[in-house]
């Protein structure tokens, strides 16, 4: 027998097609236990219930209690998030035997490994906004206990190193802020906004490949705004053709999800966006603000800094000088009729049915992208480089150069800061999302066989 799954925008398909049927009902138990005292309440998940706590949920919760008692040694599944890399999320399974360990600017949003003490916690245990214990021995009666015991485990000292994780923003002041640049950078279309495509719900996976989605208002869900794809210009002809207020309204907007596997459901527009404010190194993680923990941080800055920054003050831009028009282009020129560069601005390849420049410069082996201005504008000259390295990979790092063939083992950053203080690392550089992609180019051209180099200089007036 060959299965096959058929995707369908319509629910109702097949219902002519099986003709007068008696309409199946899927009958689904499940309900929540609940202890608590004056302090604290905990849930304990019976069957699905898990799926409507989880918006209830501290959750930092699990992760935190994954610090405390799982064997470092020995991880099973691993669940991250990649901010501002191609690679965004992944899910990870690792053999018996295995060590945790973390890759630069990577978040840690799930874990499954075996414990510290089987007899105590079970063997395995799943930490995400929650935990799932496999404890089938544990009576009714003895979960007063059990808690008690986890609460006294949250208190200790941890057993591993940190977590490389955000946690949730409680502050209603700074949650409002964070929910304006939110609304601005959807308006604007920055690029540090994008829609989430797999989820975690409490110790589960949601996958947002669904067939169809509606935008309504809350309230007012007979009026939806139905689209076969969830993304950013759908939403954005929602509010424009309902004159919404985003920075008033946007937590009233949901989305309802069909899905052909089960009822449809809604959640707040929130839930489904990816977004990271670099000034303050805050993100949206569920729908919910987190803040990266500084082990996080130390991670991204101690990858970008492992980067060697070639400084030679002579390719300094005085603006006194050269002027405030003084670009790119007469950088690169300048370069060519002064220090023996090859000029590839105009070298055009297509990939993936679009025409992207190879370079800017060319000597010595090493191709160039030159970029003036602050770090949040450098998004541009990473992405140029990186569709580059695609396409040496199907050309057996040879490329021409003004007609000529040339063989390639480094590519440069040619970062050009438009600022008057010098600095001695890049972990100085205030954009976050601009350490998040250098990270993401530094490993895929390393992984690509090629040398990451980095040159800086300055744009200042004296």
């Amino acid at each position: 027998m060959r299965v096959c799954k058929i995707i369908s925008h319509q629910r109702y398909l097949y219902k002519d097609f099986l003709g007068d049927i008696d309409q199946p009902k899927n009958k689904l138990h499940f309900g929540v236990l609940l202890l608590s005292n004056e302090n604290i309440c905990y849930a304990i998940s019976l069957g699905k219930s898990h799926f409507y706590l989880r918006k209830f949920c501290d959750s930092d919760f699990g992760l935190n209690m994954a610090e405390k008692i799982i064997d470092a040694s020995n991880l099973r599944i691993k669940n991250s998030k990649f901010y501002k890399s191609k690679k965004n999320k992944t899910i990870t399974t690792y053999q018996k035997g295995t060590g945790i360990d973390y890759d630069s600017g990577e978040s840690i949003h799930y874990l499954k490994a075996q414990t510290i003490d089987e007899k105590s916690w079970g063997n395995i245990v799943s930490f995400g906004s929650s935990a799932q214990f496999n404890l089938p021995d544990l009576l009714p009666k003895e979960l007063p206990a059990f808690i008690k015991k986890i609460e006294n485990e949250l208190t200790s000292s941890d057993r591993i190193a940190e977590i490389p994780k955000a946690y949730k923003v409680n502050d209603k002041e700074m949650i409002q802020e964070l929910d304006k640049k939110l609304a601005q950078a959807i308006i604007k279309a920055e690029e540090n906004i994008n829609v989430e495509e797999v989820s975690v719900y409490g110790i589960n996976f949601i996958f947002s490949d669904q067939s169809k989605y509606g935008f309504y208002m809350a309230g007012n869900s007979r009026n939806k705004h139905e689209v076969e794809e969830l993304n950013l210009d759908n939403l954005k002809q929602f509010i424009s053709e309902n004159n919404i207020n985003l920075e008033n309204s946007l937590n009233k907007i949901k989305v309802q999800v069909y899905r052909e596997d089960g009822r449809p459901y809604s959640e707040p527009l929130k839930c489904f966006l990816d977004f990271v404010d670099e000034d303050n190194h805050y993100c949206l993680i569920d729908g919910k603000w987190h803040k990266f923990n500084p082990s996080y941080i130390k991670f991204l800055e101690r990858e970008v800094d492992r980067l060697e920054l070639n400084y030679d003050e002579k390719f300094d831009i005085d603006v006194a000088v050269k002027g405030n028009k003084y670009d790119e282009t007469a950088f690169n020129d300048e370069r060519v009729e002064r220090d023996g560069f090859k000029n590839g601005h105009k070298n055009l390849e297509s990939i993936e049915g679009h025409k992207v420049e190879m370079m800017d410069l060319y000597k010595d082996n090493i191709i160039y992208f030159v970029k003036i201005g602050e770090p949040n504008k450098m998004a541009y000259v990473i992405d140029q480089a990186l569709n580059t390295v695609k396409i040496l990979k199907n050309t057996q790092e040879v490329v021409e150069v003004n007609k000529e063939s040339v063989e390639v083992k480094s590519i440069c950053l040619w970062i050009i800061l438009d600022k008057k203080s010098k600095i001695e690392k890049l972990s100085q550089v205030k954009s976050l999302i601009f350490k998040m992609k250098l990270v993401d180019w530094k490993k895929e051209i390393m992984d690509a066989g090629y040398t990451p180099m980095i040159n800086i200089n300055y744009k200042f007036s004296k």
